[in-house]
């Protein structure tokens, strides 16, 4: 792969987290399971998977655009790990 595709491949999957319903499911449901119950944070990567695979079910079952839903769900789900992480980590840093 070269430098230019990694670079348009990044930019899309920056696109798609940044549209409404992908942001909310992975960065503000756990903040808002942060404030809530801090204990049950890691919950939210299973929520999200199952709204993600709720919302865009055509795409799922469409045999074209299987492959690629799958693989925004799986770099959602991935980011939303990071930031999950990051969040426990700066919680046990401010205690």
């Amino acid at each position: 792969m070269t430098l230019s595709t990694v670079t348009a491949l990044a930019k899309l999957f920056g696109q798609y987290l940044l549209q409404p319903i992908p942001f909310a499911l992975t960065f503000l449901l756990p903040l808002l399971f942060r404030l809530i119950a801090r204990k049950y944070i890691w919950l939210t990567l299973p929520l999200t998977a199952l709204a993600e695979v709720l919302l865009n079910w055509d795409s799922f079952c469409y045999y074209e655009a299987r492959g690629l839903a799958l693989l925004f769900t799986l770099t959602q789900l991935a980011a939303m790990a990071v930031f999950v992480w990051i969040l426990q980590a700066a919680a046990k840093n401010s205690r």
